[in-house]
């Protein structure tokens, strides 16, 4: 058998395997590669967020937000408002726990303390955003069953990408009375696997919203943010658009960024 021709059977048998290889990955697996694909040990995002109403109006917010890893997959996380000057200063903290139920305070500067969010209270929205406190949430994978629906090309910013089309349901009766969500379905893209659309069914299972992920960069190594995100409410006609303008990963952060003493301090907003 002539040499070029064994090259291009075995081409064609590494090709095969490989698609092999991804039909056989299960939605759990997909999800555990983008997780770890994308993970840093510390982030900190300087957003512009717009928030408009069926009407058309619009309210400008500045935003910036902190995360870091403090233990093997444990994340500590903190929202801080710059502007405008009536909301300046309210700053959300979330502490991961693993095998029981994270933590989440808000903290308003006019009472000058946190306010812990309650389990029920995470479905409510976050500042009059499209985002939910359980958005704002860390996703535990073990929360959830990740069902592979189909492979699908989505036509995203004028280019067709491969995706995953997958769909995320709550896993155990904890999960189902404590969540905003029948399920939720994701497009995922198969060659860096970033998150392109996410569509969110409320309680009684009715398309509620649509968040959609534009203009994504790779900010080091396998890492990839997007640099704007629109979150559409059909349900509340209003949209929440975040276009983020300066973004640092890996950088020294202390663990007393997401302390309430910090942000009593004021050094949240420094």
């Amino acid at each position: 058998m002539a040499k070029r021709t064994i090259i291009w059977i075995m081409g064609i048998l590494f090709l095969f395997s490989a698609s092999v290889v991804s039909a056989q990955m299960t939605g759990r697996q997909v999800m555990e590669k983008q997780k770890e694909r994308h993970k840093v040990k510390t982030e900190i995002g300087n957003e512009d967020m717009i928030l408009q109403d069926k009407s058309g109006a619009k309210e400008n917010r500045q935003v910036v937000r902190y995360a870091k890893e403090v233990g093997k997959d444990l994340h500590r996380y903190l929202v801080v408002f710059l502007s405008p000057g009536d909301i300046r200063g309210t700053a959300l903290r979330t502490w991961e726990k693993k095998g029981r139920d994270n933590d989440q305070w808000l903290y308003l500067p006019a009472k000058k303390t946190d306010q812990r969010i309650a389990k029920a209270g995470k479905r409510n929205y976050f500042m009059g955003t499209d985002f939910t406190y359980e958005d704002l949430e860390p996703e535990d994978l073990d929360n959830f069953n990740y069902n592979i629906l189909r492979s699908e090309q989505f036509s995203h910013e004028g280019k067709a990408y491969d995706c995953y089309v997958i769909e995320a349901l709550p896993a155990n009766d904890k999960k189902k009375q404590e969540t905003g969500y029948a399920k939720r379905i994701m497009w995922i893209e198969k060659v860096n696997l970033t998150t392109l659309k996410t569509d969110f069914y409320d309680r009684r299972d009715k398309h509620q919203k649509t968040q959609l992920n534009y203009k994504y960069v790779n900010v080091g190594g396998t890492v990839m943010r997007p640099m704007q995100t629109i979150m559409n409410n059909m349900e509340k006609s209003h949209k929440t658009a975040t276009t983020t303008r300066a973004r640092k990963i890996n950088t020294n952060m202390a663990d007393s960024t997401f302390t309430d003493s910090f942000i009593l301090s004021g050094k949240h907003l420094e």
